[in-house]
């Protein structure tokens, strides 16, 4: 699983490779490894924070600047923030319940319809995490990352949905 190092920028591996080859020979090969792994690689890549190798390692190891990153150890939310994130999802959980009834008015129960519900109890959680990562990050960015992500909890929803409706439960009245 090394070869996913080669991924990475050289200054990068010059720094890290070391420590993120033995976390990488813990882990089990799975498509979310490999997925987030990529995403990393891409990330290292555009934004570069590395300047030269001849840095030396301190206190800020991958581990550290791998926690500084995630919800539970990394950046916090301001109370300016914190603000943008609460009214950004009370917001979109009201327009979502909005449009799941009218189109339940419109469709009935219509799988399509139910996926619109399901998302709306998961979405404001993913605001909130989104606006913790993507502090730093302009608007556009974080409004395409929210809509992307809307948009794969919402077809995730639909085939669940589509899955449920297909099912038959014997003994079911």
């Amino acid at each position: 699983m090394t070869w996913l190092l080669r991924l990475y920028p050289a200054p990068w591996r010059e720094r890290y490779g070391e420590e993120f080859a033995a976390v990488l020979v813990r882990q089990r090969l799975t498509p979310g490894l490999v997925v987030d792994v990529v995403a990393g690689a891409i990330d290292a890549r555009l934004h570069p924070q590395i300047q030269s190798s001849n840095q030396t390692k301190g206190e800020d190891t991958m581990t550290f600047e791998m926690l500084q990153r995630c919800a539970a150890g990394g950046p916090k939310l301001s109370p300016s923030d914190r603000r943008i994130a609460y009214w950004l999802s009370i917001g979109s959980s009201l327009a979502i319940a909005i449009l799941y009834i009218v189109l339940t008015k419109l469709y009935r129960e219509a799988p399509a319809v139910q996926a619109v519900l399901w998302t709306s109890a998961f979405f404001p959680n993913f605001i909130y995490q989104q606006m913790v990562y993507l502090k730093k990050r302009s608007w556009l960015t974080q409004g395409l990352v929210l809509g992307a992500g809307l948009s794969a909890m919402y077809l995730f929803m639909v085939g669940i949905c589509l899955l449920g409706t297909h099912l038959h439960f014997p003994g079911r009245l």
